[in-house]
C-alpha cells in the first residue's frame, strides 16, 4: 500500500484542525495538547479530563504535526479504554486513519509483537494464552504430581506468586539461585512448582499474562534488529494511567522508545492504589530522570465534582508526604451540597441509614444507577445486600463471577483452545471428560504416562494410540485405553475438519452441539429449575455465540496497513481466543456485557471504582482498622497508599458524597469497638476551622426524626 493513501488533510485545513481540536479546552489542557514534539509528563488530577487530553493530543499529532497514525503507539490499561480512545480519535481524524493507530493495552501490544516474532522469542506459532483459571488448574495439576501433600498454599496463591516473580524478572532458575535471599517461607515447594510450571508452558506452547510482558522485554533486549525496527516504527508513544505501571512495563516502555521517539505519559500519583500488585507510582519520577528534557504539565481543573467534595479530597490527600507535587483541585460545578458524614452507633444502623437515604433519593426522582456504595473490603457488602433486598432496592455487584469465568464458558473455550493448539494439555484435560464419557482419573493417568514416555501432549498421545490400533497393534491395555479415549479424539478431529467450512460464530455453535455441551448444560439447568432463565448456563453459551458473531463482524471490517503485525492469514479463532483472554474480567459483567444498563445501585470496592464516577456516592465503613487497614500501621508507604485509596473513593462523587462509619462493628460473631477513620478525623480537624465547612456531621439516629 502506497504512502499517499495515508496522507492527511491538505495544508489549508491545518488552522481549522487546530481550532477544532483545541476548542473548549482549558489553558493547561491546551498546553499539553499543542505542545511541540517532546517528552512530556502530564500530572492529571481526578476528574480533570485526562482522556480528553490524550485523545486531543493524538489527534493533534495526526492532523497538525502530520505524524502518520501507524507511527503512534498509545498504551492503556484496559481494552475498554483503548476502544473508547480509538473511537473518539476516529471522530476527529476519520475511521480510516484511526484504524492505522496502535492503541492497545500493554499485554495486547506485547501479544502483537510476539505473534510476529514468535520463533525469535522462543515460541512456536499459534501459541495460546493461559487465563487465570487455566493457570491455577495447571499449577493444581503440577502440585498433585510433585507435592501431593502440600496444602499450605492454594494454586491461585502460587499462580499470583509466579506472576509477581516474573514481573520482577525472576525466571524459575533465577528464583532457585537467588530465591532464598528473597524469602524463606515455602521456598523449596514454590521453586519446584515454578520450574515445572515453566517447563509445562514451554511444552504446551502457552504463555500467561506476565509471560507476555517478560518474554517481549527479553526479545527486545536480546534482538537488536527487532528493537531497532520498533524504534523506526514509532515516533510518538503515549501511556495512560502511568502511575499504575510496574517495573517490567516501565522497562518495556524504555526499550520501545528509540532515540528519535517522544514519549508522553499521563498519570496521577495521588491515585496510585495498586502497589499490592506491583504498580509503582515512582515510575513518574524515574521518567523525568531517565528521559531527556521532560516538560511537566499539571491538570488541576476538575470537571466532575462539586467544590465541597473537592475540598474534602484536597484536605485528605494533603497529608501524604510522598507526593510528586502539591496540586489543589478546583471545580467547575459550583460549591454544591455539603459532604454528609453519618456517625452510626453500629454497622446495623449504618446499613439501615444508607438504605433509607437511597430510598429517599429514589423517591425524589433520582435513578438507582446514579448511586454507588463503595467499601474497602468485600465482606462489608453483605449487610448492605441484605438491607437493600429488604427495602426492595435493586443492586448490581461488581467484582463477582464474570462472564468468561463461568464453568460452561471455560469449557467451551477449552475445546476451542485444543483446536488451535494441540499441545495445550491444560485445555484438553479440562474437557476430555466433559460431558462425561467414562474417561476417569485412571484413564487420564495412563494417558499421561504415555505423554511422559513419548514427551508429547495428551492429544498427540491419543493419536499415537489410534495409529497403533490401526496398524494392528494388539496389546490389550493399549487397545482398551484407545477405545476409552476414542470418542474425544473423534470429536476433535470432526471439528478440525469443519473449522474452515463455516463462519466462526456458526462453527462455535456447531462445536457446542457436537461436543454435547449444549445438552449437558440444558440438563444441568433443568435440574436447578433454570430453564429459560436469564442466568441459565445455556443462555450464557448462546451469549458466547453472539459475542463471537460480533467479533467476526469487526474482524472482517478491520483495515490492515503495510506495517501491521496482523497477518491477513491470521487464524480468526486464535485471534478471538487471544482477544477475550486479554480482556480484563473487570470490564465484563455477569451477562458478558460491558455496561450496566439496569436501574440498580452499584456496589463495589473502592479499588474497583477507580476510573468510574457516580452522581451519589456512599463511602461506607470509613473506620479505623478498615480504611486505613491494620497493615498500614506498619509503614508510611502503606499508610500513604491507603490515604490515596480513600482519596479515590471521595473523588468518585459528582453531586453528593456520603461518608459513614460505625462506632462498633460485628465480625465473626463478635461485636468490637470501631470508630471514625483517622483520615476522617484529620479532615474534620483541619476543615473545622473554616468559616464555611464543606461537610456536615449527622448522627444516624437523626435520620428517623
Amino acid at each position: 500500500m502506497q504512502d499517499d493513501l495515508y496522507q492527511l488533510d491538505a495544508p489549508q485545513s491545518s488552522e481549522k484542525s487546530e481550532q477544532a481540536i483545541l476548542e473548549n479546552l482549558n489553558d493547561s489542557q491546551k498546553q499539553a495538547v499543542s505542545a511541540p514534539l517532546q517528552n512530556m509528563l502530564v500530572i492529571a488530577g481526578a476528574g480533570t479530563g485526562k482522556t480528553r487530553v490524550l485523545v486531543s493530543r493524538i489527534s493533534w499529532l495526526i492532523k497538525v504535526c502530520n505524524i502518520l497514525p501507524r507511527n503512534i503507539l498509545a498504551v492503556t490499561f484496559t481494552n475498554k479504554a483503548a476502544g473508547e480512545m480509538r473511537q473518539r480519535i476516529g471522530a476527529v481524524v476519520g475511521e480510516f486513519l484511526e484504524k492505522q493507530l496502535w492503541a492497545n493495552t500493554f499485554h495486547s501490544v506485547c501479544l502483537r509483537l510476539l505473534r510476529s516474532y514468535a520463533p525469535q522469542a522462543g515460541l512456536r506459532p499459534g501459541f495460546t494464552i493461559l487465563d487465570t483459571d487455566s493457570q491455577s488448574s495447571l499449577i493444581k495439576r503440577i502440585m498433585k504430581e510433585l507435592l501431593p501433600n502440600f496444602k499450605e498454599l492454594k494454586p491461585s496463591e502460587i499462580a499470583s506468586k509466579i506472576s509477581t516473580l516474573k514481573e520482577n524478572r525472576y525466571r524459575a532458575q533465577d528464583y532457585i539461585d537467588r530465591g532464598r535471599l528473597l524469602e524463606k517461607n515455602y521456598f523449596d515447594e514454590i521453586s519446584k512448582i515454578y520450574a515445572a510450571y515453566e517447563q509445562v508452558c514451554i511444552q504446551e506452547n502457552s504463555v500467561d499474562f506476565s509471560e507476555l510482558l517478560l518474554r517481549t522485554v527479553e526479545l527486545l533486549e536480546k534482538n537488536e534488529a527487532i528493537r531497532n525496527l520498533q524504534h523506526s516504527r514509532f515516533k510518538e508513544i503515549l501511556v495512560d494511567e502511568f502511575q499504575d505501571t510496574n517495573a517490567l512495563q516501565y522497562t518495556f516502555l524504555r526499550l520501545m522508545a528509540g532515540p528519535t521517539c517522544h514519549v508522553t505519559v499521563v498519570g496521577d500519583d495521588d491515585q496510585s492504589i495498586y502497589g499490592w500488585r506491583g504498580a509503582d507510582y515512582t515510575n513518574m519520577k524515574k521518567f523525568v530522570k531517565d528521559f531527556d528534557n521532560v516538560q511537566k504539565i499539571v491538570l488541576a481543573l476538575n470537571y466532575r465534582s462539586s467544590q465541597n467534595i473537592l475540598d474534602v479530597a484536597n484536605c485528605l490527600i494533603s497529608e501524604n508526604n510522598d507526593r510528586m507535587m502539591e496540586k489543589v483541585l478546583k471545580g467547575t460545578n459550583g460549591q454544591g451540597s455539603k459532604v454528609t458524614i453519618y456517625n452510626c452507633p453500629s454497622d446495623l444502623f449504618e446499613t439501615d441509614t444508607v438504605s433509607r437515604c437511597i430510598e429517599s433519593l429514589h423517591n425524589k426522582g433520582e435513578k438507582y444507577r446514579d448511586m454507588a456504595i463503595l467499601y474497602r473490603n468485600n465482606y462489608l457488602s453483605l449487610g448492605f445486600e441484605q438491607k437493600l433486598t429488604r427495602f426492595h432496592i435493586p443492586y448490581v455487584m461488581f467484582g463477582g463471577q464474570k462472564f468468561f469465568e463461568r464453568a460452561e464458558i471455560l469449557d467451551a473455550l477449552s475445546y476451542l483452545r485444543v483446536l488451535v493448539n494441540e499441545d495445550d494439555d491444560t485445555a484438553a484435560l479440562r474437557v476430555i471428560n466433559v460431558p462425561a464419557r467414562k474417561i476417569g482419573p485412571k484413564v487420564v493417568e495412563n494417558l499421561r504416562a504415555i505423554c511422559q514416555e513419548r514427551n508429547c501432549s495428551v492429544l498427540k498421545a491419543i493419536t499415537l494410540l489410534k495409529t497403533y490400533v490401526a496398524e494392528g497393534g494388539n496389546q490389550k491395555e493399549l487397545v482398551s485405553l484407545y477405545k476409552k479415549v476414542q470418542p474425544f479424539l473423534e470429536i476433535v478431529e470432526s471439528l478440525k475438519a469443519k473449522r474452515t467450512e463455516l463462519p466462526l460464530n456458526e462453527f462455535v455453535d456447531l462445536m457446542l452441539n457436537v461436543t454435547g455441551l449444549y445438552t449437558f448444560y440444558q440438563e444441568k439447568d433443568a435440574k436447578e429449575g433454570k430453564v429459560d432463565a436469564e442466568n441459565s448456563r445455556v443462555s450464557n453459551l448462546g451469549a458466547l455465540v453472539s459475542n463471537v458473531k460480533d467479533f467476526v463482524i469487526s474482524y472482517e471490517n478491520r483495515t490492515l496497513n503495510e506495517d501491521s503485525l496482523l497477518d491477513d492469514n491470521q487464524d480468526p479463532l486464535l485471534t478471538y481466543l487471544s482477544n477475550i483472554t486479554l480482556a480484563s474480567t473487570a470490564e465484563l459483567k455477569e451477562d458478558g456485557s460491558d455496561e450496566n444498563t439496569a436501574d440498580a445501585v452499584n456496589m463495589m470496592t473502592v479499588h474497583s471504582s477507580k476510573g468510574l464516577e457516580f452522581k451519589y456516592v456512599f463511602l461506607v465503613g470509613f473506620e479505623q482498622d478498615i480504611l486505613p487497614s491494620k497493615r498500614a500501621l506498619t509503614s508510611d508507604k502503606y499508610m500513604n497508599e491507603e490515604r490515596r485509596l480513600a482519596y479515590v473513593g471521595v473523588t468518585r462523587a459528582k453531586t453528593k458524597l456520603y461518608i459513614s462509619y460505625a462506632r462498633q462493628r460485628s465480625l465473626f460473631g463478635k461485636t468490637n469497638p470501631a470508630g471514625a477513620s483517622p483520615f476522617l478525623r484529620e479532615v474534620v480537624r483541619t476543615l473545622s476551622e473554616n468559616e464555611t465547612k464543606p461537610y456536615e456531621i449527622s448522627n444516624a439516629l437523626a435520620f428517623y426524626s
